[in-house]
């Protein structure tokens, strides 16, 4: 008597939806600023230099460049910022203030500021309050993310806050 043996094979459609470029970006975005490491932390510095994009009411792109002092042993910082209306042109904007650490957790730190100076696109002073997330990339790079509402002592009110994105390094 003969045997005869049936083999069914099946095969599974693929269930899982495909990465999109935008996607991969945002997830990896997401983890960056959900997680937290100790391979750089924010103590014992005293100097951050940064540069990045700035988002600036009736400016549209503005360049930026922000020096700041961290007070040693202290939560309290100095910041200096600097705009510019595009790659290689001249300062359009100048302003210095006081800034406290409000949170400092590993490699990531949150930060207002209030800073106050000369506009020169509006011809008059500025008073900018600003809240950014600091976080390291390595021990001495960082990205930060910030938003602002800047009160310009000419011309109406502005109720658009100004966003800024910027890359910097410490020492």
């Amino acid at each position: 008597m003969a045997t005869t043996a049936l083999l069914v094979v099946g095969v599974e459609a693929q269930n899982s939806p495909t990465n999109s470029p935008a996607g991969s970006f945002f997830n990896s975005f997401a983890a960056y600023f959900t997680s937290f490491t100790t391979n750089g932390t924010w103590t014992n510095l005293t100097l951050e230099v940064a540069t990045g994009y700035k988002q600036v009411t009736g400016v549209n792109a503005a360049s930026t460049l922000d020096l700041q002092y961290d007070i040693p042993n202290s939560a309290v910082t100095i910041p200096t910022s600097f705009q510019f209306s595009g790659v290689g042109s001249a300062i359009n904007a100048a302003e210095v203030g006081v800034g406290y650490g409000i949170i400092e957790y590993m490699d990531t730190k949150v930060e207002v500021d209030l800073l106050a100076g000369w506009d020169g696109n509006t011809q008059g002073a500025v008073i900018e309050p600003l809240i950014a997330l600091k976080k390291k990339m390595t021990a001495n790079t960082f990205s930060e993310l910030g938003i602002s509402l800047p009160i310009y002592s000419n011309g109406a009110f502005t109720q658009t806050p100004t966003i800024r994105a910027e890359v910097g390094f410490t020492f």
